[in-house]
């Protein structure tokens, strides 16, 4: 089991502008901290378990669309927990 930390927006410390320049601006969508986590494993017999992309909210967003074959979850620190753990591995036991 492997869990990352993906950024909404990752702007790069690097630019490009002319020699002399005083001020270089870089665009950014202003969510810069924001982030969720994605958790990947597989089983001892090589076969792989739905990912699960824990989104650091309260709730799951309404009207948002998730790709199919993923599991989505809300959590205050968006992080996995025990409970997480156990809502994602019941799929895997009815396989």
């Amino acid at each position: 089991m492997d869990e990352t930390t993906v950024t909404f927006d990752m702007p790069e410390n690097r630019t490009v502008a002319p020699v002399g320049d005083k001020t270089v601006l870089v665009k950014t969508s202003g969510h810069e901290k924001t982030h969720f986590t994605v958790v990947l494993a597989c089983m001892a017999d090589g076969s792989r378990l739905k990912p699960m992309i824990i989104l650091k909210r309260k709730t799951l967003p309404k009207a948002a669309k998730f790709p199919p074959g993923t599991m989505v979850r809300a959590h205050v620190k968006g992080r996995m927990d025990e409970a997480g753990v156990q809502e994602w591995l019941k799929p895997a036991a009815n396989m």
